[in-house]
């Protein structure tokens, strides 16, 4: 099955966004919408920072709904199975705290005949809701150039985004305005790598 990548979609257009454009927080990170149809029927939402576009972002947030999956644990551990055979240098591995949350962390390269080069980082949680399918949840951060201190930014924004990303609720607003979330601070400290396990290849 082909890997498929939430990120990596480009569904939307690169126009500028108005500030009346749907709007996400994720920490203390603001994210505008940017697939902007919500008739077309597409099950995907994607967020990046104001200023960046579709064809090139640095950091980028979805929701994708997957009808036809029903187990959360088995589509991450096929997702993992995927960027593992995506690219000899792709990485990917589980983190879970004391409440049993599942995070699939991993790295996935720009492919072989794509004319840019990058590695992405990226977070993936999910959950099923009865009714709808199974709400997949990511979050990555695109790095156009590779070298030496490229592990320790990924490093830096996993401490950084961990917390956040598992508590954010991807709700949209749309006046523009986010209200701070200051419960969310102590988050990156109690969600930190300290506080997360990386439990064997199977999940529990």
């Amino acid at each position: 099955m082909k890997l498929h990548i939430l990120a990596a979609l480009l569904i939307g257009t690169t126009a500028p966004l108005l500030l009346a454009t749907p709007q996400i927080v994720i920490g203390d990170l603001k994210l505008q919408r940017a697939n902007l149809a919500d008739d077309t029927g597409d099950q995907v939402r994607e967020y990046i920072p104001a200023g960046e576009t579709l064809d090139h972002w640095n950091r980028l947030a979805s929701v994708r709904i997957l009808k036809k999956e029903k187990d959360s644990k088995k589509y991450l551990t096929r997702v993992a199975d995927e960027v593992k055979q995506s690219n000899p240098a792709a990485s990917s591995r589980f983190f879970q705290n004391d409440k049993k949350q599942t995070v699939l962390d991993f790295i996935t390269f720009a492919p072989a005949e794509s004319p840019v080069k990058y590695a992405e980082w990226n977070l993936m949680r999910a959950h099923y809701v009865k009714g709808s399918g199974l709400v997949v949840f990511q979050y990555a951060l695109r790095l156009y150039r590779i070298n030496a201190d490229s592990i320790n930014l990924i490093v830096a924004e996993r401490e950084k985004m961990m917390g956040p990303f598992v508590e954010a609720t991807f709700d949209e607003k749309d006046d523009g305005i986010i209200p701070s979330r200051p419960d969310l601070e102590t988050n990156v400290e109690r969600l930190a790598p300290e506080g997360w396990e990386s439990p064997e290849r199977k999940i529990d």
